[in-house]
């Protein structure tokens, strides 16, 4: 699945999303994100709602985490809030030069994460995404 694909799946996508935990395997080329999730439609009396989830990616090109912009080194402790999005070069310059040389089926994206000021950036082949069900672990990788 890809990221655009996971952003569709839920009536407010990855925004105003919260990341609790990431957790990145160089030699598997996998990566796991904690997440929470608004998976409610807008119109419900629950759409503020949020419920915990992991995305899994397998196939990994890159992981970039952009520090924070220096107004935004000490923010709450807390899950950070991002909005996700399409990459793009104008935020991510390097992505140019890197596009190209990524398969056709890579899916690219980018998190903005609100609490930095800053993005993080992602490539990878594919994504699998899981609600956390109760009793249901929360080991990273």
């Amino acid at each position: 699945m890809t990221f655009e694909e996971l952003d569709c799946k839920f009536p407010n996508g990855f925004t105003d999303a919260e990341i609790n935990a990431c957790a990145i395997n160089y030699e598997k080329r996998t990566a796991v994100i904690h997440i929470n999730l608004r998976g409610n439609p807008p119109d419900s009396l629950l759409h503020d709602e949020y419920r915990k989830a992991a995305i899994t990616l397998s196939g990994m090109f890159y992981f970039a985490i952009d520090p924070p912009d220096a107004d935004h080194l000490f923010y709450p402790q807390r899950p950070i809030q991002v909005d996700g999005h399409s990459e793009n070069a104008l935020e991510f310059p390097s992505f140019a030069y890197l596009k190209p040389k990524l398969p056709e089926n890579a899916f690219c994206c980018r998190f903005y994460v609100h609490d930095w000021n800053s993005f993080i950036h992602i490539a990878a082949k594919d994504a699998d995404f899981s609600w956390f069900e109760d009793g249901m672990t929360e080991a990273l990788l």
